[in-house]
């Protein structure tokens, strides 16, 4: 095949293969290429869809064809990709692969001329689905926090074990289990990072619903992107629709406990070198003597320190400096803002250069 022209559109569907069953599916491919710009290329080839036995709620559109000994039907799936199904009336399941790679590559080839038309219906879209790094990021802190739990618990039947000699090798179990407690500590760094990053992707999503539309100017945006969290939540309302309070309330015990969290969250992304990382080696005595930072935090400034009971502080910490956003809203905003902001995606649509949810 040098051509998708090459293709027959049928009419009747793919045919079953005794009448009574359905034609065993040989090959199937997701192809490397957008699905609007499949079915762009496709349109532009053949026309509209030509198959309404579809799913409707995982599919909008399929064309089938013919070419050779083999049926192709290329269809979407539930709006995020597409999919090059081949079916062989021989068997041929090699030649389906082949059929299947080839159809991929001209539809990457032709689709490339269609880049700037992509670019162009982009542009002017005033409808999309942001993917909310908020619930991403502190789902991903709480499913860490769970398999932390997992290995304190299977650590802690291993040691039972070697207590009760109900093992034969108690060596290998408790070396087993000490590897296992050493990657429950990066499991706990991880999380304690990942919840402290969830709040910048609740942030981010509060001002892309509702930063005013005068201020939704690419320069501008930018700018404010750029600034330091603490001050993006601190004036947030002024930036904002939405707000009773003209400012977030930095006197709040709330504020100030996230504000220490923020300043712990950058010696711990930037690696620095801060005084809790140094230790002091004494002699005296001919006796050697190791000398360790004093440390008065409620949560440890050494990354290395961190147990269970910080991460879940930081949760904690988290979840009301959330609040505190919530409480300086209007009613009818805190009441929407509330609904979408849990969501794993939010769909908007612009109306005179403000998003409002679809």
């Amino acid at each position: 095949m040098k051509n998708l022209k090459e293709l027959q559109l049928l009419s009747g569907g793919i045919p079953t293969k005794d009448e009574k069953t359905l034609m065993e599916r040989d090959y199937l491919l997701k192809p490397d290429v957008n699905p609007y710009i499949v079915y762009s290329v496709l349109k532009e080839n053949f026309g509209e869809s030509n198959c309404y036995d579809i799913d409707d709620e995982k599919q909008q559109w399929s064309l089938e064809f013919k070419y050779k000994e083999f049926f192709v039907e290329i269809y979407d799936w539930k709006l995020s990709s597409t999919s090059i199904a081949v079916y062989s009336s021989t068997g041929n399941k090699l030649g389906s692969e082949k059929l299947a790679e080839k159809i991929n590559s001209l539809l990457v080839k032709e689709g490339l001329q269609k880049k700037n038309k992509v670019k162009a219906v982009v542009k002017n879209s005033k409808h999309k689905v942001i993917q909310n790094p908020f619930v991403t990021y502190y789902s991903t802190a709480e499913n860490l926090l769970e398999v932390a739990q997992f290995i304190e618990n299977v650590v802690t039947s291993n040691i039972a074990n070697v207590n009760n000699e109900k093992s034969n090798d108690s060596t290998s179990l408790l070396g087993l289990s000490f590897d296992l407690l050493h990657k429950q500590n990066d499991l706990y760094r991880s999380a304690f990072l990942m919840f402290l990053s969830s709040f910048e992707g609740f942030l981010n999503i509060m001002y892309e619903l509702y930063l005013k539309a005068e201020l939704r100017i690419d320069r501008i945006y930018e700018r404010i992107s750029r600034e330091q969290i603490d001050i993006r939540l601190r004036i947030a309302p002024t930036y904002c629709d939405g707000f009773k309070a003209k400012i977030i309330n930095y006197e709040d015990e709330r504020f100030k406990a996230y504000l220490k969290l923020v300043n712990l969250r950058n010696d711990y992304v930037h690696a620095n070198l801060i005084k809790s990382l140094e230790r002091y080696i004494i002699v005296e005595d001919d006796y050697t003597f190791i000398i360790e930072n004093e440390e008065t935090n409620e949560v440890p400034s050494n990354i290395n320190e961190l147990e269970l009971k910080h991460v879940e502080l930081a949760k904690n910490i988290i979840d009301q400096i959330i609040e505190l956003v919530f409480e300086s809203m209007e009613t009818k905003t805190k009441r929407e803002f509330k609904k979408l902001i849990y969501n794993q995606e939010i769909e908007m649509l612009e109306e005179d250069g403000t998003l409002m949810p679809a």
